[in-house]
This record gives structure tokens, C-alpha cells and sequence, in this order.
């Protein structure tokens, strides 16, 4: 049985904002959210969630911190796994189920995109876990 982790927000709601569109570009589009309304409490690193807006709820990728690959600020963004948004929605709700992993740092953008697909790949086991 997973357990959500105690010292992490087991859920937020977020406004969602306009990101830099890397995500895109290495193949794991994501929906940036304003780091005003994050849980203080939010540690950075990887995390497996769900998030929902407009009655449907899909399984979701976090990452909260900075960015080291690209020598960039703070960051918190979702990646939707198996649905392509068209639109962004306005607001989501986030419910955190387990943290991953810590921030790390990757020589190549290359190496980066394989981790992030170990991250989802491992989000669809932790979240499966719980069906």
C-alpha cells in the first residue's frame, strides 16, 4: 500500500501560468503553475500526482525547484501524462501522492528527457499501485 508522505501538501489548487514552452520542446509539455500559490511546505523535487480541472482528474508528473540543465530559476509545472491538453486550463487542483526523487543536475538535455521518462514511467506504477 502507498501512503502519501505526511510533510508533503497532499493537495493545492494553482493558477496556471505562461511558461518558457521547453517542456515542449523536449517532449514532455507541461502546465507551469504560479509559485504563489504553492504550499510553502512543498520540498523541490519530483513528485507523482493527479491533477483536475473541469470534472476530469489525470495521473500527472511535478516538479517543484530549479532547473540546473538549463541554469534556470524555480519552477513548478505538471506534466500531464497520456492526455494532450489544447488548452490550458486556468486553475488546477494538484493532489501529491508521492515524492520521487530530489532535484539533479544533467550534463545534456538528452540525459534529462530520459530521466523525465523514468519519472513518468515510475508515476504510472505509483499511481497504478493505488487503483
Amino acid at each position: 500500500m502507498i501512503r502519501i508522505v505526511s510533510s508533503v501538501p497532499p493537495s493545492f489548487t494553482a493558477r496556471v501560468v505562461k511558461g518558457a514552452g521547453r517542456g515542449r520542446t523536449i517532449g514532455s509539455p507541461t502546465l507551469n503553475l504560479s509559485l504563489k500559490e504553492i504550499p510553502r511546505s512543498l520540498r523541490n523535487g519530483i513528485y507523482a500526482c493527479s491533477v483536475s480541472w473541469n470534472r476530469h482528474t489525470f495521473p500527472a508528473a511535478l516538479h517543484f525547484g530549479p532547473r540546473p540543465v538549463f541554469k534556470d530559476s524555480i519552477t513548478c509545472e505538471v506534466h500531464v501524462i497520456g492526455h494532450a491538453v489544447r488548452r490550458s486550463p486556468l486553475r488546477i487542483r494538484v493532489e501529491i501522492v508521492k515524492r520521487l526523487r530530489s532535484i539533479r543536475n544533467f550534463k545534456t538535455v538528452a540525459l534529462l528527457r530520459k530521466q523525465i521518462q523514468r519519472d513518468i514511467k515510475r508515476t504510472r506504477t505509483v499511481l497504478n499501485a493505488l487503483t
